[in-house]
Protein backbone atom coordinates (compact mmCIF):
# COMPACT_ATOMS: atom_id res chain seq x y z
CA UNK A 1 0.00 0.00 0.00
CA UNK A 2 3.01 2.63 0.80
CA UNK A 3 4.44 1.85 -2.86
CA UNK A 4 1.42 2.24 -4.41
CA UNK A 5 1.38 6.12 -2.97
CA UNK A 6 4.83 6.71 -3.24
CA UNK A 7 3.49 5.97 -6.87
CA UNK A 8 0.85 8.58 -7.49
CA UNK A 9 2.66 10.95 -5.50
CA UNK A 10 5.53 10.75 -8.09
CA UNK A 11 3.14 10.33 -11.22
CA UNK A 12 1.19 14.18 -9.36
CA UNK A 13 4.46 15.26 -9.32
CA UNK A 14 5.18 14.62 -12.84
CA UNK A 15 1.84 15.97 -14.22
CA UNK A 16 2.02 19.26 -12.13
CA UNK A 17 5.59 19.67 -13.42
CA UNK A 18 3.97 20.27 -17.03
CA UNK A 19 5.34 23.22 -18.59
CA UNK A 20 2.75 25.59 -19.65
CA UNK A 21 2.59 29.42 -20.16
CA UNK A 22 2.85 32.16 -17.55
CA UNK A 23 -0.36 33.50 -16.28
CA UNK A 24 -1.36 36.52 -17.60
CA UNK A 25 0.80 36.48 -21.03
CA UNK A 26 -1.93 34.45 -23.10
CA UNK A 27 -2.96 37.03 -25.10
CA UNK A 28 0.98 38.60 -25.74
CA UNK A 29 1.93 34.67 -26.14
CA UNK A 30 -0.64 34.29 -29.35
CA UNK A 31 0.00 37.51 -31.00
CA UNK A 32 3.97 36.11 -31.00
CA UNK A 33 2.56 32.76 -32.17
CA UNK A 34 0.67 34.16 -34.92
CA UNK A 35 3.04 36.66 -35.46
CA UNK A 36 6.04 33.39 -36.10
CA UNK A 37 3.29 31.97 -38.37
CA UNK A 38 3.08 35.06 -41.00
CA UNK A 39 6.62 35.54 -41.20
CA UNK A 40 7.49 32.35 -42.12
CA UNK A 41 8.26 32.77 -45.95
CA UNK A 42 9.98 36.02 -45.17
CA UNK A 43 13.31 34.26 -46.79
CA UNK A 44 11.63 32.90 -49.36
CA UNK A 45 10.07 35.59 -50.67
CA UNK A 46 13.18 37.91 -50.17
CA UNK A 47 14.83 35.29 -52.18
CA UNK A 48 12.57 35.84 -55.21
CA UNK A 49 13.14 39.35 -54.94
CA UNK A 50 16.55 39.65 -55.08
CA UNK A 51 16.75 37.09 -57.76
CA UNK A 52 13.93 39.57 -59.69
CA UNK A 53 15.67 42.53 -59.15
CA UNK A 54 19.39 41.39 -60.73
CA UNK A 55 21.26 42.05 -57.83
CA UNK A 56 24.38 39.94 -57.98
CA UNK A 57 25.99 40.02 -54.70
CA UNK A 58 29.31 38.79 -55.34
CA UNK A 59 32.48 39.85 -54.20
CA UNK A 60 34.05 38.93 -57.38
CA UNK A 61 31.88 41.62 -59.30
CA UNK A 62 32.37 44.49 -57.53
CA UNK A 63 32.10 46.33 -59.95
CA UNK A 64 28.64 44.93 -61.43
CA UNK A 65 27.48 45.65 -57.92
CA UNK A 66 28.56 49.17 -57.91
CA UNK A 67 26.98 49.73 -61.15
CA UNK A 68 23.79 48.68 -60.00
CA UNK A 69 23.58 50.44 -56.75
CA UNK A 70 24.60 53.20 -58.66
CA UNK A 71 21.85 53.34 -61.33
CA UNK A 72 18.96 51.82 -59.01
CA UNK A 73 19.40 53.40 -55.78
CA UNK A 74 15.71 52.51 -54.56
CA UNK A 75 15.97 48.85 -55.19
CA UNK A 76 19.54 48.32 -53.82
CA UNK A 77 18.37 50.12 -50.54
CA UNK A 78 15.16 48.05 -50.67
CA UNK A 79 16.94 44.57 -51.18
CA UNK A 80 19.42 45.55 -48.49
CA UNK A 81 17.17 47.03 -45.70
CA UNK A 82 14.97 43.84 -46.39
CA UNK A 83 17.98 41.70 -46.26
CA UNK A 84 18.26 43.14 -42.15
CA UNK A 85 14.65 43.99 -41.87
CA UNK A 86 14.00 40.36 -41.12
CA UNK A 87 16.21 39.82 -38.48
CA UNK A 88 13.72 42.74 -36.58
CA UNK A 89 10.92 40.84 -37.39
CA UNK A 90 12.53 37.30 -35.97
CA UNK A 91 14.05 39.17 -32.39
CA UNK A 92 9.58 40.20 -31.85
CA UNK A 93 9.09 35.46 -32.05
CA UNK A 94 12.48 35.88 -29.63
CA UNK A 95 10.44 38.00 -27.19
CA UNK A 96 7.41 35.70 -27.32
CA UNK A 97 9.79 32.45 -26.29
CA UNK A 98 11.28 34.71 -24.01
CA UNK A 99 7.98 35.37 -22.36
CA UNK A 100 7.17 31.99 -22.34
CA UNK A 101 10.29 30.27 -21.21
CA UNK A 102 11.33 32.97 -18.35
CA UNK A 103 9.33 31.58 -15.30
CA UNK A 104 10.05 27.55 -16.26
CA UNK A 105 13.26 28.03 -17.72
CA UNK A 106 15.27 31.18 -16.91
CA UNK A 107 18.38 30.37 -17.83
CA UNK A 108 17.43 29.37 -21.42
CA UNK A 109 15.31 32.42 -21.80
CA UNK A 110 17.71 35.08 -21.43
CA UNK A 111 20.08 32.80 -23.74
CA UNK A 112 17.53 33.92 -26.16
CA UNK A 113 17.47 36.84 -25.47
CA UNK A 114 21.06 37.67 -25.68
CA UNK A 115 21.26 36.19 -28.77
CA UNK A 116 17.97 37.38 -30.14
CA UNK A 117 19.05 40.45 -29.72
CA UNK A 118 22.78 40.13 -30.99
CA UNK A 119 21.34 38.87 -34.62
CA UNK A 120 19.06 41.85 -34.57
CA UNK A 121 22.21 44.36 -34.02
CA UNK A 122 24.24 42.72 -36.30
CA UNK A 123 21.43 41.97 -39.43
CA UNK A 124 20.15 45.25 -38.82
CA UNK A 125 23.43 47.12 -38.96
CA UNK A 126 24.40 45.11 -42.11
CA UNK A 127 21.52 46.42 -43.77
CA UNK A 128 22.29 50.03 -43.23
CA UNK A 129 25.75 50.31 -43.94
CA UNK A 130 25.32 48.33 -47.10
CA UNK A 131 22.12 50.63 -48.21
CA UNK A 132 24.49 53.76 -47.41
CA UNK A 133 27.79 53.22 -48.28
CA UNK A 134 27.21 50.90 -51.81
CA UNK A 135 24.94 53.54 -52.98
CA UNK A 136 26.97 56.36 -52.49
CA UNK A 137 29.95 54.84 -53.95
CA UNK A 138 27.81 53.71 -57.11
CA UNK A 139 27.13 56.81 -57.55
CA UNK A 140 30.56 58.03 -57.41
CA UNK A 141 31.48 55.03 -59.48
CA UNK A 142 29.24 55.89 -62.35
CA UNK A 143 29.73 59.32 -62.79
CA UNK A 144 33.88 58.94 -62.54
CA UNK A 145 35.68 58.10 -65.90
CA UNK A 146 36.89 54.76 -67.04
CA UNK A 147 40.36 55.62 -65.76
CA UNK A 148 39.04 56.43 -61.81
CA UNK A 149 36.37 53.52 -61.54
CA UNK A 150 39.10 51.26 -60.86
CA UNK A 151 40.47 53.26 -57.66
CA UNK A 152 36.70 52.31 -55.89
CA UNK A 153 36.74 48.75 -56.25
CA UNK A 154 39.30 48.82 -53.05
CA UNK A 155 37.34 50.78 -51.11
CA UNK A 156 34.00 48.88 -52.13
CA UNK A 157 35.81 45.45 -51.13
CA UNK A 158 37.02 46.67 -48.11
CA UNK A 159 33.21 47.70 -47.05
CA UNK A 160 32.03 44.30 -48.78
CA UNK A 161 34.35 42.37 -45.83
CA UNK A 162 32.57 44.26 -43.30
CA UNK A 163 29.74 43.40 -44.66
CA UNK A 164 30.66 39.77 -44.95
CA UNK A 165 31.72 39.77 -41.34
CA UNK A 166 28.47 41.67 -39.64
CA UNK A 167 26.69 39.00 -42.09
CA UNK A 168 28.28 36.39 -40.16
CA UNK A 169 27.80 37.83 -37.02
CA UNK A 170 23.91 37.34 -36.85
CA UNK A 171 24.25 34.54 -38.40
CA UNK A 172 25.80 33.10 -35.98
CA UNK A 173 23.23 34.43 -33.36
CA UNK A 174 20.42 33.02 -35.46
CA UNK A 175 22.13 29.52 -35.31
CA UNK A 176 22.39 29.85 -31.34
CA UNK A 177 18.26 30.11 -31.34
CA UNK A 178 17.76 27.70 -32.81
CA UNK A 179 20.14 25.49 -31.22
CA UNK A 180 18.92 27.04 -27.69
CA UNK A 181 15.01 25.96 -29.06
CA UNK A 182 16.37 22.75 -29.98
CA UNK A 183 17.79 22.13 -26.80
CA UNK A 184 14.89 22.91 -24.76
CA UNK A 185 13.76 20.39 -22.41
CA UNK A 186 11.28 17.17 -23.31
CA UNK A 187 8.74 18.73 -20.62
CA UNK A 188 7.87 21.78 -23.10
CA UNK A 189 6.50 19.43 -25.53
CA UNK A 190 8.51 21.17 -28.20
CA UNK A 191 7.67 18.96 -31.54
CA UNK A 192 10.19 16.99 -32.62
CA UNK A 193 10.64 18.50 -36.29
CA UNK A 194 11.57 21.92 -34.56
CA UNK A 195 13.97 20.30 -32.97
CA UNK A 196 15.51 18.34 -36.07
CA UNK A 197 15.17 20.98 -38.31
CA UNK A 198 16.91 23.66 -36.15
CA UNK A 199 19.92 21.13 -36.01
CA UNK A 200 20.16 20.93 -39.76
CA UNK A 201 19.94 24.68 -40.21
CA UNK A 202 22.41 25.22 -37.77
CA UNK A 203 25.12 22.90 -40.20
CA UNK A 204 23.66 23.95 -42.96
CA UNK A 205 24.51 27.62 -42.17
CA UNK A 206 28.37 26.67 -41.18
CA UNK A 207 28.55 24.82 -44.57
CA UNK A 208 29.92 26.40 -47.34
CA UNK A 209 27.42 27.71 -50.09
CA UNK A 210 24.83 26.52 -51.83
CA UNK A 211 24.17 25.33 -48.29
CA UNK A 212 23.00 28.21 -47.27
CA UNK A 213 19.70 28.12 -49.57
CA UNK A 214 18.54 24.54 -48.07
CA UNK A 215 18.20 27.11 -44.80
CA UNK A 216 16.42 29.75 -46.62
CA UNK A 217 14.29 26.52 -47.88
CA UNK A 218 13.41 25.30 -44.05
CA UNK A 219 13.06 28.37 -42.30
CA UNK A 220 9.62 28.99 -43.23
CA UNK A 221 8.39 25.32 -42.15
CA UNK A 222 10.39 25.82 -38.91
CA UNK A 223 9.12 29.12 -37.96
CA UNK A 224 5.38 27.65 -38.84
CA UNK A 225 5.74 24.80 -36.62
CA UNK A 226 7.26 27.05 -33.55
CA UNK A 227 4.58 29.43 -34.12
CA UNK A 228 2.05 26.61 -34.00
CA UNK A 229 3.30 24.99 -30.96
CA UNK A 230 3.89 28.05 -29.13
CA UNK A 231 -0.09 28.43 -30.33
CA UNK A 232 -1.07 25.29 -28.71
CA UNK A 233 0.19 26.08 -25.28
CA UNK A 234 -2.04 28.98 -24.90
CA UNK A 235 -4.93 26.53 -25.45
CA UNK A 236 -7.39 26.02 -22.80
CA UNK A 237 -6.06 23.66 -19.63
CA UNK A 238 -2.44 24.72 -20.83
CA UNK A 239 -2.46 28.02 -19.78
CA UNK A 240 -1.15 27.80 -15.88
CA UNK A 241 1.50 27.42 -14.43
CA UNK A 242 1.02 25.27 -11.23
Amino acid sequence: MTTDVSALQVESTQVDARFRVPPGYERALRFGAYWTMIISPYMVLYLALVIFSGLQNDSGSMAAILEFAGSSPVAFIATAVLDGLFHVLFFVTVIALFILLRQAYPVQASLLLVCGTWQMLMGFTKGLISSFVFTSLGSAYLAAGTALRAAFLPTATAFDGLHSALQWMDSLGVMCVWILVSLLPRSTNLPRPVRWLGWIMAVAILAPDPAFLLVVFLSPFWLFLLGRWMLRLTAPGERNLP
